[in-house]
């Protein structure tokens, strides 16, 4: 795991941060954020691809043309200094000018670069990776990297540009873009009904077993318009990845909820059966991308963003 970094609690260094934009070296300021970013520098070297002796150099000559200590090495962590702590929000704006300046010299050339996307496995298994090829064949030079989670990660430290989430966003600095909504099908295979019983009301769904979701719970949750409560069914099994419940639904497992994305297709092949449709009360799940202020400015971000709004929309 990476190191633990700490700042002290006390007044923060007042030296003059212009020194930084007489610094010649843009690779260690970018290298000391990272490291910052990262919480270490053995995990900063595994992410650039380098030695942490590299990334050792790049903080020692900011340290020697600054003059102040920016990190305190311990046994078991790293700790950022007040002075650290202050070079490292100039920096951060340092190379943001600067990738923003790099833009407006490229305006005229296809959008390039490196571009991380943070987004849960579901979306990407569904609606990212069946088209991703469109999108690399109209913009070659932009270099997308991958990472999925199913909750809200911190954009700084997961090293994220984007992030896409569903549902109801939280109170935060980051900017969002709606993408679309996705309503929720009840399913199953047609092969577990036959064994089972095809329910003829909601109600019937009790005579089954559901899949569950180990989190959120309210996915489990199975309301119906008309009825004051909902229908309680028995567990089959519970997993803690949507991917997981697919697949053993598929196995004829038992019902489950999904994000209509995530089961489309097999229900248009037959594979699965849209149980009571129209009827399930669940409202629908917002889709929408978040991202930093700070990259709001990239046209390489600008373009995904747009093209991901016509493959949720359709």
């Amino acid at each position: 795991m990476p190191a633990a970094i700490y700042c002290e609690n006390r007044q923060v260094w007042n030296g003059s941060l212009q020194k930084l934009h007489e610094l010649l070296r843009m690779g260690d300021l970018a290298a000391f954020v990272g490291i910052v970013d990262d919480g270490g520098f053995a995990e900063s070297a595994r992410r650039r691809g380098v030695s942490a002796s590299t990334l050792s150099r790049s903080v020692t000559r900011l340290e020697e043309q600054l003059k102040v200590t920016l990190l305190r090495r311990t046994t078991r962590s790293i700790e950022i200094t007040p002075e650290g702590a202050a070079v490292v929000a100039e920096a951060r704006e340092i190379l943001d000018r600067s990738e923003a300046l790099q833009e407006i010299a490229t305006s005229g050339q296809a959008p390039a670069g490196p571009l991380r996307v943070n987004a849960p496995v579901p979306y990407v298994l569904h609606v990212l990776a069946p088209r991703l090829a469109e999108f690399h064949a109209q913009y070659p030079d932009i270099q997308l990297s991958i990472d999925m989670t199913d909750t809200l990660v911190d954009l700084i430290g997961s090293h994220a540009d984007v992030a896409i989430r569903l549902g109801k966003l939280p109170d935060s600095d980051m900017l969002h873009r709606p993408l679309g909504r996705t309503d929720w099908k009840l399913v199953a295979t047609p092969e577990y009904l036959d064994r089972n019983g095809w329910p003829k009301t909601p109600a019937d769904l009790a005579q089954l077993e559901q899949v569950r979701f180990a989190a959120p719970d309210h996915i489990n949750t199975l309301r119906f318009a008309g009825l004051a409560s909902p229908v309680s069914v028995p567990s089959a099994v519970t997993a803690g990845n949507g991917e997981a419940v697919r697949q053993m639904v598929l196995g004829g497992l038992g019902i489950a909820r999904f994000s209509d994305f995530m089961i489309a297709e097999d229900i248009q092949a037959g594979r699965l059966i849209d149980l009571f449709p129209g009827q399930l009360d669940a409202a629908p799940l917002n889709i929408s991308a978040l991202y930093l202020t700070r990259a709001s400015g990239l046209r390489r971000l600008s373009v995904f963003l747009d093209w991901l709004g016509t493959i949720s929309e359709g």
